[in-house]
């Protein structure tokens, strides 16, 4: 069933009306929702253009990234689908979003987190997919390391961008990225990063990427085949489901910080 939801990621919406793919219009939509609820928690006045452009970053972060790492051209350098692709879903959500706003955004991100985990294995899917470019140097295709670190910025690059410049207040700025903040660093608050990198590696195995040859030697018996392309997609994408839904349940379990509550003060009389 993962798989098929994951083919149906890279079909158009609609071949005359709106001919871009399901993966990247829900993935605006998405990107759309958070980035909106931010700026609403920072009680931010943004200009239409930063609005735009820090959208577009939080979204193609990732993209740039594993580009950037590959060392080949993104699409949204020269083509202009993408532009229109996500420009048109952000204001479609903003013009929405003015009139019904969501009343509670953890409730939304909880339940979402299935869509959040084929949203993210259909990016790092994709990015491993440019492994396959002549250009891409063969030192970067036969490290499994490689593997781990595209796949990681794939996942998390949109997010770590729009976090450390702070692309939802007014006044832009560089800062230590989100993860690395005091009382962040931690086994769920850099899921973003580091599940991508297992699940990158969980394809290159599952498709016996020859980067991954020495490992399937301790793992798989000899004689053992390599899962096809459609299988191999659909177990990375229950791999990333689960640590998603763990994150959110660990969320919800974990106990709350007790609330300071100040001491009463004792009125003095006076005489």
């Amino acid at each position: 069933m993962l798989a098929a939801a994951l083919a149906v990621l890279s079909t158009p919406v609609h071949t005359g009306l709106f001919p871009y793919a399901w993966g990247t219009t829900l993935h605006a939509s998405r990107i759309s929702l958070v980035f909106h609820t931010n700026v609403q928690m920072s009680s931010s006045r943004l200009s239409w253009g930063a609005h735009m452009l820090g959208f577009l970053l939080m979204c193609w972060g990732g993209t740039f990234a594993s580009h950037a790492l590959l060392s080949i051209p993104a699409p949204q350098l020269y083509a202009l689908g993408p532009w229109v692709n996500y420009s048109a879903v952000h204001i479609l959500f903003t013009v929405l979003l003015h009139y019904f706003p969501i009343p509670d955004a953890s409730l939304t991100n909880a339940v979402l987190f299935p869509l959040d985990g084929l949203l993210r294995v259909n990016s790092v899917i994709h990015a491993l997919s440019h492994l396959a470019n002549p250009s891409v140097s063969p030192l970067l295709v036969a490290s499994p390391l490689f593997h781990f670190i595209l796949g990681a910025a794939a996942s998390s690059g949109g997010g770590l961008l729009a976090g450390t410049l702070n692309v939802w207040t007014p006044n832009w700025h560089f800062s230590t990225p989100p993860p690395l903040r005091t009382g962040v660093w931690g086994l769920w608050s850099t899921l973003d990063i580091w599940a991508g990198g297992v699940v990158a590696a969980t394809y290159s195995i599952l498709t016996a990427h020859p980067a991954f040859v020495f490992l399937r030697a301790y793992i798989a018996s000899p004689d053992s085949k390599p899962l096809s392309i459609r299988d191999a997609r659909g177990v990375s994408a229950a791999v990333m489901i689960i640590l998603f839904g763990l994150r959110v349940y660990a969320a919800n379990t974990a106990p709350r910080p007790p609330v300071a509550t100040k001491p009463s003060e004792k009125k003095v009389k006076t005489q």
